[in-house]
């Protein structure tokens, strides 16, 4: 674990549009580097890309494009193109839509006309959406304990209403979208092997955890992987705003039993009444020359060949700025486990901590198998009550520090955290407070959201700084010496931090603080 010094070097020229700030919300989207939009403008212009469902020249250019893309993709996540196939889709939220549709429609060939799914509370709200298509026979898993419980003795009645070897389909993320803590692997081995649960697959949400940490062991061993794993790009590299659905082949044939199929993935139809014949792109199905592959029946539709384009050009760009996602895993936690003991650290002149962390065990920061960079919290007043979260963020764009807040699309994560009970979310539900339209930050003196902060490959000393600064220029509110725990190292550039005047009893700040390397 060790700091990139090479960003500090390289930001300027790569990044100019971090000038305008410290951005720390690369849990929302990375930042792309100037040299991607330069290559890819070039050969948006020296090249002819037509559609790829076609023999002419520019089709053809196109579809071989795809394909080598493909190929680099997966060889990028760790994932042998032997036993796992790449669905190129829109984003995450889209690959889990599709892992739905299809569970779906074979759910209702079964004896119980629809299938199990299970969930974790930690889950995006994109996961959780899975549960409408599998007629109420649902169970959210409050903690990794119920999981554990369940995998000791899968026949538990209070979880599946039916038989356990029915179809099923369980889905947890490798990270938490909202407090960066990281899941358990082993559980994807576990359902596979155990002959009660032979027909529950798993949906792997790796969108949060593949922003700064190599896949390469989710994919080492086929037994011990995820049957569908879902991603987008834009978490990795910035752009294009692009998606995929890694797909284990032995388990992919379920995918291609959906009814729903689009321009692109059938071989034949009969359009007109009276024959509903169909032959899809499905392999070994009809497939007598072995010419079809699994993306082949599920790429619904022109496939978004100039951002596929782009991917391949990121994931060059992104080597040769990096080397590998293993050097932005070691940067990231050694900026997170720093930041971590900062925070920590910041309490205001009457000992009472400005800051309210959501996490399991602090000190999990900078251990990459149990926890992210990216931090979840709320900012406390000197008498113990709490900023609205709205606030904090409307403060610290002023102070052009970016960082998210919210329920960040997490609601278990957020009941979790701040350890609402169901009746209490229910009241929060009766108040009027929804999400985007008619956010109220505080109910009955607790907030209902927290503030993120979410560290990326090109995040630096400086911006981690001007965090820590912000916050206590705003938010500690009587007189003492700005002297930041001495966590962190001087950042070799200097970052400007706009100040905002701050009068109390004892002093004034005006100035603007420059953090500089002596």
């Amino acid at each position: 674990m060790e700091y990139n010094s090479a960003v500090d070097k390289l930001r300027e020229d790569e990044y100019p549009m971090l000038a305008q700030g410290a951005y720390l919300d690369h849990g929302g989207a990375t930042i792309y580097a100037r040299s991607l939009v330069d290559k890819f403008s070039r050969a948006m212009m020296e090249n002819l890309w037509g559609n790829p469902h076609s023999e002419n020249l520019p089709a053809r250019l196109s579809g071989d494009m795809v394909d080598g893309v493909r190929a680099k993709a997966l060889e990028f996540l760790g994932a042998d193109s032997e036993h796992f196939d790449l669905v190129f889709v829109q984003n995450a939220t889209a690959a889990i839509k599709l892992v739905a549709d299809a569970f779906r429609d074979l759910g209702e060939k079964t004896s119980s006309r629809s299938f199990w799914y299970g969930y974790h509370r930690e889950a995006h709200t994109s996961v959780i959406g899975v549960r409408e298509f599998c007629g109420g026979d649902y169970h959210c898993f409050e903690d990794d304990c119920q999981v554990e419980r369940w995998l000791d003795r899968p026949l538990n009645s209070r979880i599946c209403r039916g038989k356990s070897t029915g179809l099923g389909l369980f889905a947890y993320p490798g990270q938490s979208n909202l407090s960066g803590r990281r899941l358990p692997k082993d559980w994807l081995r576990r359902i596979r092997e155990d002959p009660q649960l032979r027909n529950t697959y798993t949906l792997f949400d790796a969108a949060a955890l593949a922003m700064t940490s190599p896949l390469h062991s989710l994919f080492k061993d086929p037994n011990d992987a995820p049957d569908f794993t879902c991603l987008s790009f834009y978490k990795m590299f910035g752009f294009p705003d692009l998606g995929a659905l890694i797909v284990r082949r032995s388990s992919g044939h379920l995918l291609n039993l959906r009814k729903y199929f689009g321009g692109g993935t059938i071989a034949q139809l009969f359009p007109l009444n009276g024959n509903n014949r169909i032959m899809k792109k499905t392999p070994g199905l009809g497939d007598q020359y072995a010419a079809w592959n699994l993306h082949d029946g599920l790429e619904d539709g022109t496939l978004p060949f100039h951002n596929i384009l782009a991917l391949g050009l990121a994931i060059d760009t992104h080597i040769q700025l990096y080397g590998s996602m293993d050097v932005i895993s070691h940067h990231t936690n050694y900026l997170a486990r720093s930041l971590c003991k900062s925070l920590m650290a910041m309490h205001h002149p009457n000992g009472n901590p400005l800051v309210e962390l959501y996490a399991d065990d602090p000190t999990m920061y900078g251990d990459p198998s149990r926890q992210g960079a990216t931090f979840a919290f709320n900012i406390m007043r000197q008498d113990g009550t709490y900023v609205p979260w709205t606030e904090v963020e409307k403060l610290a764009n002023e102070a052009h520090v970016f960082i998210r807040a919210g329920g960040v699309c997490c609601p278990g994560g957020v009941s979790k955290a701040l350890e609402y009970e169901e009746w209490e979310w229910n009241r929060m539900f009766s108040s009027g407070h929804a999400c985007g339209a008619n956010e109220m930050a505080i109910i009955n003196r607790r907030p209902t959201g927290i503030v993120r902060a979410s560290l990326g490959g090109m995040t630096t000393k400086s911006d981690i700084q001007a965090l820590l600064l912000f916050l206590h220029n705003e938010f500690i509110a009587a007189a003492t010496p700005i002297d930041m725990p001495p966590l962190l190292e001087p950042s070799r550039e200097c970052f400007r931090l706009p100040v905002r005047e701050i009068k109390t009893d004892n002093y004034s700040i005006t100035s603007t603080v420059c953090v500089k390397e002596a």
